[in-house]
């Protein structure tokens, strides 16, 4: 399915608005109809200039929303909204309590997929911190585990060609280009199935390229173009190591 930029775009634009409504309410003897003025030509240039924005463009601005949490304890499914206790924004989801799986489901960017398995510090092999894109209305499912915080990325970051599990996008986390794939972990050889499993999403053509590197399959090269969302999962096969060290490794070629 192809990334609905209109439909971030829109987001984008609701957001905006709500936090400049957010700030008008809080000023004292504001003349209401010069407010929905400003507000409306907020709206008609946010719309116009969103029509012209890449899919990077697109996902900078997602960044601007972050909003850190406190620890959260998950007593059911966890929602993200402007209206919500999470914001939409980038995040590395830190795990705080438990262990278990992250699923979701999204409204916005379905071909965005959630599934990772994770834990707290201490309580497993699993990564306790995870980067994640969410955007208005997604829909996080959390099983077995207990405690969360979210912290907000900001909103420059300095590219790095080793990254390490969760969603990464292509002129932001990492530049574009070509590269060979290797790893700072030992790949058991024994599992030729497990090890790092790479999905690239682009939106110009909506379609999503798989990559794996194990210890039996490891000569591996991928193509990076701007604006693409790598996502990124990790089968730790040496067990007793942390997964939150381990790093999925681009040397340009």
């Amino acid at each position: 399915m192809i990334l609905n930029t209109k439909k971030i775009s829109i987001l984008l634009s609701v957001l905006a608005i709500t936090t400049l409504t957010a700030c008008s309410q809080n000023t004292e003897n504001v003349n209401e109809d010069s407010t929905n003025d400003t507000i409306h030509k907020v709206k008609e240039s946010t719309e116009q200039q969103s029509e012209k924005d890449s899919p990077l463009d697109l996902l900078n601005q997602l960044a601007t929303f972050s909003k850190s949490t406190e620890e959260i304890y998950v007593t059911g499914d966890l929602n993200i909204g402007e209206d919500q206790d999470i914001n939409p924004g980038i995040y590395d989801l830190e795990i705080t309590g438990g262990s278990g799986n992250i699923f979701g489901e999204r409204t916005a960017v379905p071909s965005l997929f959630i599934n990772w398995v994770g834990a707290a510090k201490g309580d497993g092999d699993y990564p306790s911190k995870i980067r994640i894109l969410l955007f208005e209305g997604d829909v996080l499912t959390l099983d077995n585990i207990s405690k969360v915080k979210f912290n907000a990325v900001p909103e420059k970051v300095e590219p790095s060609n080793e990254l390490g599990i969760g969603e990464f996008i292509v002129g932001r986390d990492i530049p574009a280009g070509d590269y060979k794939l290797s790893t700072n972990v030992k790949l058991n050889p024994e599992y030729d199935n497990l090890g790092w499993s790479t999905s690239i999403y682009n939106d110009t053509d909506g379609q999503s390229r798989e990559q794996q590197l194990t210890g039996t399959h490891n000569d591996v090269a991928v193509s990076l173009k701007d604006g693409e969302v790598i996502s990124i999962s990790y089968d730790n096969t040496d067990y007793g190591s942390s997964s939150d060290d381990a790093k999925l490794i681009f040397s340009k070629f």
